[in-house]
């Protein structure tokens, strides 16, 4: 059995009203409270990201002189929390909290219960609990190192992190403590954002290590001090909270080397690894829609036009109607299909103004019948000619200079002999504007 609320065996069962029945003892809670506050009085100004010590007890009794930090300070009047979540009381959300720290610790209740109290300790120490974590302002290149961009397919946010973009001399210039606390900012704020509002039917993250241009055997030693000292962090205190972890754009060999790396990881946390040297994003699109991969992934840029999804069926072509265009504008495009093996190319139409051409160029006629309400209709059955042809791609993103005021057209052509569902952005601009297209859904027979 998974271990999961909904999927527990006898055994786990009972380890889990072992634990439940443990902390619904008012001795005990007050045994923690107290042991949370000797040890906050012990070390009382710890640094950001100090571990707490695994020999920690809830029997410590150790008494001290002296004073506790006002945000540290603590009484047995305060309710015993952690995300929110009231441990005293039974509820289906402590039980869900209670069974990470268990699934982390192979339902070992003495083990379990230790890391609780651990972590608990932790937070206090590092002042975790409170806004002050969320609100906490670091270096602005530190969004060029990491980002949680959107979410999966189960509504998972995807912590996402560019290890190619960490320069040694300016990330760490005030130290690895800064990074590992901004690191548990970026974990508090993917919990408070999409966790607690689901109410926890939402229970972990995705997680996506980039590594493009990274050399793994000319690591920085800071580099590799703060990934250690990251995972430490976020093991001890943030247990089962990872879904998947994607490593991607790594080196073949890493690849065929990573079952030595990993060799004293558990068969538990390498079910979650998923490791791609090649192309990442068939991997991706298994769990992420693709509107929803980030812009530095290849995926759509995060602006405020929308994103259009549609389905267009076997050897048929979808049409979009751009409109009367000036000479000044620019079509800007960026569209992907949502599975892998299925790129599709695209056309942009110009009408024609010489209806008695004969190029190879010209694909159909426009019959305006009449029609008023056809932003792009001419007022004659015009041809229209091939402006330009857009290849295949995993995902496609461009843009062109008109060249002509006319009528343009953009097609995208499905030869696939499968329904093909397509994400889109198709957008013109001009030196003054810049809107999305009017999109018309007119399905031809491929050309």
């Amino acid at each position: 059995m998974s271990g999961f609320i909904k999927d527990l065996s006898q055994p786990q069962s009972e380890t889990l009203n072992l634990f439940k029945e443990y902390l619904n003892k008012k001795e005990t809670i007050e045994q923690i409270k107290s042991d949370i506050k000797n040890k906050l009085s012990a070390t009382p100004n710890p640094t950001s990201n100090t571990e707490t010590e695994a020999s920690t007890s809830t029997t410590t009794t150790t008494t001290t002189t002296t004073t506790t930090n006002n945000n540290n300070n603590d009484n047995n009047e305060e309710t015993l929390k952690i995300w929110n979540i009231n441990l005293e009381n039974d509820s289906k959300e402590r039980d869900i909290i209670l069974l990470k720290f268990l699934r982390a610790r192979e339902f070992k209740f003495e083990n379990s219960k230790q890391m609780l109290i651990d972590s608990l300790i932790w937070r206090k120490q590092n002042q975790v609990d409170g806004e002050k974590i969320v609100n906490e302002e670091f270096p602005e290149y530190y969004k060029n190192i990491g980002t949680i961009y959107k979410t999966d397919k189960d509504g998972r946010p995807v912590m996402i992190n560019h290890y190619h973009a960490i320069d040694p001399e300016v990330i760490f210039k005030d130290g690895v403590d800064q990074f590992v606390r901004w690191k548990v900012q970026q974990m508090e704020i993917a919990i408070r954002e999409t966790l607690i509002p689901s109410q926890w039917e939402i229970e972990d993250l995705i997680v996506i290590h980039d590594y493009k241009d990274c050399s793994f055997f000319r690591m920085d030693p800071r580099i590799k001090q703060a990934s250690n000292q990251t995972i430490q962090t976020l093991q001890n205190n943030y247990p089962e909270f990872l879904a998947r972890k994607f490593f991607i754009n790594i080196p073949w060999l890493m690849e065929k080397l990573f079952t030595i790396f990993t060799v004293f990881t558990s068969e538990r946390t390498k079910s979650k690894f998923i490791i791609c040297s090649g192309n990442y994003r068939e991997k991706l699109l298994k769990y992420i829609e693709a509107d929803s991969i980030a812009p530095k992934l290849s995926g759509f840029e995060d602006n405020q036009s929308p994103i259009l999804n549609i389905k267009i069926k076997p050897q048929k072509s979808h049409s979009i109607q751009l409109g009367k265009l000036d000479a000044d504008k620019t079509i800007e495009w960026e569209f992907c299909t949502n599975e892998v093996d299925s790129e599709i190319g695209a056309k942009i139409l110009i009408e024609s103004n010489n209806p008695s051409s004969t190029s190879d160029d010209i694909l159909y006629y426009h019959n305006n019948n009449n029609n008023n309400n056809n932003p792009t209709s001419s007022s004659s059955n015009y041809p229209f000619n091939c402006f330009l042809s857009i290849d295949p791609k995993e995902f496609n993103s461009g843009s062109i200079q008109i060249e002509d005021d006319s009528y343009y057209t953009l097609v995208f052509n499905n030869h696939l002999t499968k329904q093909c569902d397509l994400f889109y952005r198709i957008t013109t601009k001009s030196k003054t504007t810049h809107s999305s297209t009017t999109t018309t859904t007119n399905e031809t027979l491929a050309n």
